[in-house]
């Protein structure tokens, strides 16, 4: 699919709160989980996933306090292709839920004694179930990117005739690079036009780039977690795909993301799991600038280093003075201070700074920075008075 073709229509079903809890260690608390879902509801995104019914009645009545909120978006439980996980899905007065299937062959001898059939007969089943509560429903293909494609044709057939909203393809442990991915997609949606959600996980570093390729070749959804979390390696970034499609596809999905930080500040203190300070979009590494060259690019137009503007996702820009500054940073920092030094000055204090950056193993604060004037002041003053003192 060329981009001109591109899919402008593209659906984001946020998994934070069930996907994303299942981080090894992360248990969110019925408030975090409620702020959380109100977050990314004010935010704009369409569908969250928000528990597992049958874990506990806490987990139920956690789902049912969500649910009272009215929010915007479409709220989603997810349970196994089992009849009896239905009712405790109905009994959190969900309207929509993820089934999910186990396609992959190793995944059949385990949770279906080697059977095909067992697996389709029991999906039906859950359907029938399911249908029977009045609810919508997408068919989760787990470890589909390793499954036999003729059993996710005929999954996605049964979901068709069924009536679900969608089929998701699961790369469950990340088996599949940005080609193959696309490759699966295209292959499938030649064969049957219907639409495909996927999930796409981070083990060798490219969970948002697989998450672009499917989308490239015609997925119309695609499952995300705040911060990138779930067990293993995580999901593809909610932050990190809202913002991909805005600036390297050209698709705007009108989410508010200049609250990207605070969101992913508030999941990070609910799930224990700080930001990375070189996290892609939210890490606060991204606009800050030590490097001359750089920081001399970015001072005369921000645009020479950075994609998009902090402010788009909830940062503010950093100039830091360290080892690989210039005297341009040194000039910019110091009117910040209100103090105008002259090129010769920016360029001796630049010196001091880096040695004691060095000495020091980071950058320097500002009050550091001016520790260091005031030496130096000092210093030339001494200078000046021991030339002008008679001998």
């Amino acid at each position: 699919m060329c981009a001109d073709n591109l899919n402008k229509n593209i659906n984001i079903i946020d998994s934070t709160l069930r996907s994303g809890e299942q981080t090894a260690g992360v248990v969110f608390s019925k408030n975090e989980k409620i702020r959380i879902a109100k977050i990314l509801d004010e935010i704009g995104v369409p569908e969250l996933e928000v528990g597992v019914p049958s874990i506990a009645e806490s987990e139920r009545e956690t789902i049912r306090e969500i649910l009272k909120l009215n929010l915007n978006c479409k709220i989603f439980g997810y349970c196994e292709a089992d009849p009896n996980e239905i009712g405790y899905v109905a009994d959190c007065g969900l309207k929509n839920t993820v089934i999910t299937v186990f396609t992959s062959e190793g995944h059949i001898r385990e949770k279906y004694d080697r059977n095909k059939n067992v697996l389709i007969s029991k999906l039906k089943d859950t359907i029938r179930e399911i249908k029977n509560n009045n609810m919508n429903f997408i068919i989760s293909a787990e470890d589909g990117t390793r499954a036999d494609l003729e059993l996710i044709l005929q999954i996605i057939r049964i979901a068709e005739n069924k009536g679900a909203l969608r089929v998701r393809i699961c790369d469950s442990v990340g088996a599949f690079d940005p080609f193959k991915t696309f490759l699966r997609i295209n292959t499938i949606l030649s064969t049957i036009d219907f639409p495909l959600e996927v999930h796409t996980k981070n083990n060798f570093g490219m969970a948002t780039a697989n998450g672009l390729a499917a989308i490239r070749a015609g997925a119309s959804s695609i499952m995300t977690a705040v911060n990138g979390l779930a067990e293993g390696t995580g999901n593809a970034a909610l932050e990190e795909i809202v913002m991909a499609l805005k600036y390297l596809e050209n698709i705007d999905l009108g989410i508010k993301t200049e609250r990207f930080r605070e969101l992913s500040e508030y999941v990070a203190k609910a799930s224990a799991r700080a930001i990375p300070i070189w996290k892609a979009i939210v890490g606060t590494n991204v606009f800050a600038h030590e490097s001359g060259i750089h920081a001399d690019g970015v001072l005369k137009n921000p645009k020479n280093y950075e994609a998009f503007e902090p402010s788009e996702v909830g940062l503010t820009r950093q100039l830091v003075v360290g080892k690989h500054s210039g005297s341009h940073t040194i000039l910019h920092k110091f009117k910040e201070f209100g103090i105008d030094l002259t090129d010769s000055e920016a360029n001796e204090i630049l010196v001091l700074t880096r040695a004691m950056s060095v000495d020091l193993k980071r950058p320097l604060f500002d009050k550091e920075l001016m520790y260091i004037y005031r030496d130096y002041k000092e210093s030339k003053n001494f200078d000046k008075e021991k030339m002008e003192a008679p001998d």
